[in-house]
């Protein structure tokens, strides 16, 4: 009697645990500026959506309180839990407001954890030159944001 009901709890907490462990969602973290050395950064959260291998989303980098940059995203995920994504689009709530510099390509590996998932790696300037020595570059480090409904 005792071994069908264990079962049956562990089964449970597998699809709960498996709940927790899903890319889809709001990630919240730091985005670094002045090269992958730097420190100095912006709040940043990125909104990811996946069908299959395919990762779509938005991002909000927010320079200010009042300046906060908005992407459209597209991407792949691997099977090592590897992330590419492009910045596709720039998002304007304004009009005449002045697009950003430039837009963004990141390279990000999920880390995929019952204490809590991370999604960490680097971002570069996507340019027309691949080895130009101006390419402004930085890191990323996010969190999942877990909504606790009660």
């Amino acid at each position: 009697m005792l071994r069908p009901l264990l079962f049956t709890l562990a089964l449970l907490s597998a699809f709960t645990l498996s709940a927790q462990l899903q890319l889809d969602g709001l990630w919240e973290g730091t985005i670094t500026t002045g090269g992958i050395e730097s420190t100095k950064g912006y709040p940043v959260q990125l909104y990811l959506k996946r069908a299959g291998k395919k990762v779509t989303g938005r991002s909000y980098v927010y320079i200010s309180e009042t300046e906060i940059v908005e992407m459209e995203l597209a991407g792949r995920l691997y099977d090592d839990l590897s992330i590419y994504i492009d910045e596709v689009e720039y998002i304007s709530h304004q009009e005449g407001e002045e697009l950003p510099d430039f837009l963004r390509k990141y390279q990000l590996m999920w880390n995929r954890s019952i204490n809590g998932s991370s999604i960490n790696g680097y971002w570069q300037e996507i340019r027309q030159e691949i080895f130009d020595t101006k390419r402004q570059r930085g890191r990323i480090f996010l969190r999942q944001v877990v909504n606790n409904k009660a």
